[in-house]
C-alpha cells in the first residue's frame, strides 16, 4: 500500500461477468467448490491453474476461457467454481466450471481538492483472506439493463491516511463509486479484493463505505 501515489485508478463496472454456467442437481457436481483464487493465464489469456486464498494449488484438467479481458501469461483475481477430484483421486486436480470477475483495487492517495464520488452501495460482507494476502468484500451495486456503454459506473479505492497505532500503521481506505447516469433498477453483487501482501504483523486496515443506510466502517488487523 503506497503512501506516495497521487492519483486514483477507477475501474469500469462490468455487469454479470461470469461464464460457463453449470446445471445444479447433477451428481457430476457433488464435489463442487467455490473459492477466491489467484489464477494463472496462458498465452491465450485462458486460466490454466490457480491458488486459493488458503494456499491450495489447483491443477486444471482443461483451460478456462472467461468472457472478460485478461492479460496473457499473468495472474488474475477471480472467484472460481470448480469440481474437485476431476481425476478420481486427487482433490487438487480440478475441473474448472466457471469464474466470476473480482475487481482488484489498489488504494491510492488523491489531491485534497479532487472530486471523488461516493455514491451509495449495499454492503454485504467483508473478510480478510486466510493467507492474509487480500482484504475481500462484496457490495450490491444498483444498475439497469441499459446498453449505453458511454454511461458506465466506476469503482475505486482511496487511501485517505495512514495512522500509527502502538507503533503499527493503520491504513484508512475509502471505497469510491460513481453511479454515473445509470438507472437503479436492480442490484448486482460485486466482489472486490484489495491486495494486502505487504502488510506486517500488527498493522491494520480501516475500510469505509457509503451505503444506502449511511457510512459504515470495518476494521481488520494483520
Amino acid at each position: 500500500m503506497s503512501r506516495t501515489l497521487s492519483f486514483i485508478f477507477l475501474f469500469p463496472l462490468l455487469v454479470a461477468c461470469t461464464n460457463n454456467v453449470y446445471e445444479t442437481g447433477d451428481a457430476r457436481y457433488s464435489y463442487l467448490r467455490t473459492d477466491f483464487v489467484e489464477g494463472k493465464t496462458d498465452h491465450q489469456a485462458r486460466i490454466t491453474s490457480a491458488i486459493t486464498d488458503d494456499g491450495t494449488s489447483l491443477t486444471f484438467t482443461q483451460p478456462l476461457q472467461v468472457n472478460w479481458k485478461l492479460t496473457p501469461n499473468s495472474l488474475c483475481r477471480t472467484m472460481l467454481y470448480y469440481n474437485m477430484y476431476a481425476n478420481g483421486t486427487d482433490s487438487t486436480t480440478v475441473e474448472p466450471l466457471s469464474a466470476e470477475m473480482v475487481y482488484t483495487l489498489n488504494p491510492v492517495k488523491v489531491p485534497a481538492k479532487s472530486t471523488i464520488h461516493t455514491d451509495p452501495v449495499n454492503f454485504i460482507s467483508a473478510w480478510k483472506s486466510k493467507n492474509g494476502n487480500y482484504l475481500n468484500f462484496c457490495v450490491g451495486i444498483k444498475t439497469s439493463s441499459s446498453g449505453d456503454k458511454n454511461r458506465g459506473q466506476t469503482i475505486g479505492a482511496v487511501l485517505d491516511s495512514v495512522v500509527e497505532r502502538s507503533g503499527k500503521p493503520v491504513y484508512y481506505i475509502r471505497f469510491v463509486h460513481d453511479q454515473g447516469s445509470i438507472p437503479q433498477y436492480y442490484t448486482v453483487d460485486t466482489y472486490v479484493s484489495i491486495p494486502t501482501k505487504k502488510m506486517t504483523t500488527g498493522s491494520g486496515v480501516r475500510l469505509s463505505l457509503n451505503t444506502y443506510s449511511g457510512w459504515i466502517v470495518r476494521e481488520f488487523t494483520w
